[in-house]
């Protein structure tokens, strides 16, 4: 460990001198605001290790698509998805006639990937329904035929600009009005025939009954396909306004030909979507680590969509003895070398676990502790112009050393940017998004550091 004792005058000319110096950049802690004390820098001893399955039928968006990630290998995600229908006992009238069917997908915030990329979206039918109040894993496989391509499109993922889409209005001229960002993706005229239109009425009794019949769709990114390096859309299949399969047809009422369009909703608070999602990281400097897990390396990698974190201890801790912490800071800083396409990702989140392994906030982002900052004040956002994320640990710290916690393990994932203190624990599946962080070992040209100021107790 590094110690420097510290007081008013020694700090007041460290500021004067070293204002613009990068050792004070490093250090991460204010002395200005901390001028009483011992500022020592405690060794940090971390690994790479496999993220938790993640539960995909909660997500509030969901993730489609394919990267190549230099570093990190290859991500997949797929949806299954159910369909419903707009009301029981429907029927297409007399003698329906196919325009068009479009799968329309509503874009929610979030794309990770190749700005650049054009992604080869494919649609298929699921083998099976997919069973409602089922917890659906990122590991689960959903079985689809893959021999029929329902439907397809190459596009390049737009979560920005509103799309013109031509609305059917009866008795009337359609109009053109403009809607959320979306992919529409035209599925093939036979599948829809003989699964809607000439199908037989009794499978559109009931909801149930539909999904029996229809049993779902299956939309996949075809990687061979892709421009690029790819990436991650994600997609709104909650809201009521969202996501749908739209039937355009004509029917005949007497000399009367009225052309007609039927919505049929994906909606996850009505019948189950679920995601799948893996990483591959054959040959990656990743599944070294994960296949060495008591070996520090240089680096350490943090990935979301159950990918992989970084498991951080403190070995030296209890050296200090009996102190008072007045701030103690962990300095996560962004390995420069591995710059490409992939951003790091703009929040980290950190917590501990506890003897059973279970995952726990720490006293500082805690709700049960009094001395809990805010989400903004604990840290964990990256800081594009240090490149490095900071975690305030001064009360995590403090407790450790006093026995009122155990250490255990502690553990920095990749979480969505929206997170909270309460949505944060879990694995997180609404990013895709990952970075390269230095380690703690001495040889890091970004080493992690644990930054404590602390005064002798009494």
């Amino acid at each position: 460990m590094k110690l420097f004792k510290l007081d008013l005058l020694t700090l007041l000319i460290s500021l004067f001198i070293l204002g613009s110096c990068k050792t004070s950049d490093q250090i991460g802690i204010n002395p200005a605001n901390d001028i009483n004390g011992i500022l020592v820098e405690e060794a940090v001893k971390t690994a790479t290790v496999a993220e938790d399955p993640v539960i995909t039928n909660s997500l509030s968006k969901f993730p489609i698509g394919y990267f190549q990630d230099p570093i990190f290998g290859k991500t997949t995600a797929n949806v299954a998805m159910s369909l419903n229908t707009p009301s029981t006992d429907l029927t297409f009238g007399t003698a329906p006639a196919l325009d068009s069917a479009v799968l329309v997908l509503k874009y929610a915030d979030g794309y990770y990937g190749d700005a650049t990329a054009k992604l080869q979206f494919e649609v298929y039918q699921l083998a099976a329904r997919l069973q409602p109040g089922k917890v659906f894993y990122n590991t689960d496989v959903q079985a689809f035929d893959n021999s029929i391509l329902v439907g397809s499109r190459l596009a390049k993922v737009n979560t920005v600009d509103s799309v013109l889409v031509t609305e059917i209005v009866k008795g009337a001229p359609d109009v053109q009005k403009k809607k959320a960002p979306q992919i529409r993706i035209t599925l093939d005229p036979t599948f829809i025939n003989s699964n809607f239109l000439n199908a037989d009425v009794a499978n559109f009794k009931t909801n149930s009954a539909f999904n029996n019949f229809i049993k779902g769709l299956y939309v996949t990114v075809n990687g061979a396909q892709t421009t690029g390096a790819g990436g991650i859309a994600y997609f709104d299949l909650s809201s009521a306004d969202g996501s749908k399969l739209e039937l355009y047809y004509k029917n005949t009422s007497g000399t009367t030909v009225d052309t007609t369009v039927v919505s049929f909703p994906i909606q996850n608070s009505l019948s189950p979507v679920a995601a799948e999602f893996k990483h591959d990281y054959t040959g990656t400097l990743v599944e070294t680590q994960l296949n060495n897990p008591n070996t520090e390396y240089d680096d350490t990698y943090v990935q979301a969509m159950a990918g992989v974190k970084t498991r951080v201890n403190f070995p030296n801790l209890d050296q200090l003895g009996k102190i008072t912490v007045n701030k103690a800071e962990l300095i996560v800083s962004v390995d420069q070398g591995t710059a490409d396409v992939f951003k790091p990702v703009p929040r980290l989140f950190l917590y501990q676990s506890d003897i059973a392994g279970q995952k726990q906030l720490v006293p500082d982002i805690s709700d049960h502790d009094s001395r809990a900052l805010t989400d903004a004040g604990f840290g964990g956002f990256y800081d594009s112009t240090k490149k490095r994320y900071t975690f305030v640990l001064t009360s995590y710290v403090q407790d450790l050393l006093s026995g009122k916690l155990k250490q255990y393990n502690t553990y920095i994932s990749a979480v969505d940017s929206l997170a909270n203190r309460l949505t944060a624990l879990p694995s997180s599946g609404t990013t895709a998004a990952r970075v390269v962080i230095g380690s703690g070992k001495s040889t890091s040209n970004y080493k992690m550091k644990l930054n404590i100021i602390y005064t002798k107790a009494n």
